[in-house]
């Protein structure tokens, strides 16, 4: 797996535009994850220099990334694992929370990965999940408009097909939450024309239209738990047959069974 969009926002996040955007990401992220519960919780990369899960209840932090020092993630309260997220070190059923930030931007087949953390995930367990909004202005005019690497090598998804993909799986969708319309650019020249496109984006999100530079999904793991049918119905003529004997040690034969089906 290629991380490289998340190297890059690490530095990116510390300039002054990408401090903006990583302001608005962290307060859908710290939304999102204050009310889930658990007893591990599990990041796969990342994107900011500061713990962007410190809002979190859950105590055990595990964060899964191939470049970081253990120094770093020392300081913010996270124990680190080094490992491709291709070949994810975590046991079945191991993890309650699953946080991947901006992490399918990074991939070529984001579905494998998927279906990589639903196997860690607990049943009820939750993703969170953070990606670039592909038809807002500044994820858009970064990465067809400007020669910073990382964002035009990013892969952008959009958040109903991510949907889509976890309601194949068997997830419920919580929320899909976008941050503020912003189309700030450093151009004096161009600064008219950003405006101009906020008030256009600003009119059509009231009409469910979102054009917010980021969006943060909440899925929720559901598992079905079949309930076997129509034996409830022969139970109470048959509750006091064990072993081929009745209630009062007599022995059952098949004449006997056909009977009783016969005087029900």
């Amino acid at each position: 797996m290629n991380q490289g969009l998340q190297q890059f926002l690490r530095e990116w996040f510390q300039s002054s535009p990408g401090r903006v955007v990583y302001n608005q990401e962290k307060l859908l992220v710290d939304k999102a994850l204050e009310n889930l519960f658990g007893y591990f919780l599990v990041q796969l990369g990342c994107v900011s220099k500061e713990n962007l899960a410190e809002k979190s209840r859950i105590a055990c932090k595990l964060l899964v990334d191939e470049t970081l020092s253990k120094e770093s993630t020392v300081q913010q309260g996270i124990n680190w694992v080094q490992a491709e997220l291709d070949f994810l070190p975590i046991g079945k059923d191991k993890a309650d929370l699953v946080f991947l930030p901006h992490t399918l931007e990074t991939v070529d087949d984001p579905y494998y990965l998927l279906r990589q953390v639903d196997t860690m995930l607990l049943p009820e367990g939750h993703i969170v999940l953070t990606g670039f909004n592909k038809i807002a202005c500044m994820p858009f005019r970064l990465k067809y408009f400007s020669n910073l690497p990382g964002f035009t090598q990013a892969k952008y998804r959009r958040a109903h097909k991510i949907k889509e993909w976890l309601e194949v799986l068997g997830y419920e969708v919580k929320t899909v939450q976008y941050s503020s319309v912003m189309c700030f650019t450093a151009n004096e020249k161009y600064k008219s024309w950003a405006k101009f496109i906020e008030k256009i984006e600003t009119a059509l999100k009231s009409i469910g239209l979102d054009f917010g530079n980021v969006y943060c999904l909440v899925a929720k793991k559901r598992v079905d738990s079949p309930t076997l049918v129509g034996l409830k119905w022969h139970l109470p003529r048959w509750q006091g047959v064990r072993n081929g004997s009745g209630a009062n040690g007599t022995a059952v034969s098949t004449q006997n069974i056909k009977q009783l089906k016969t005087e029900k």
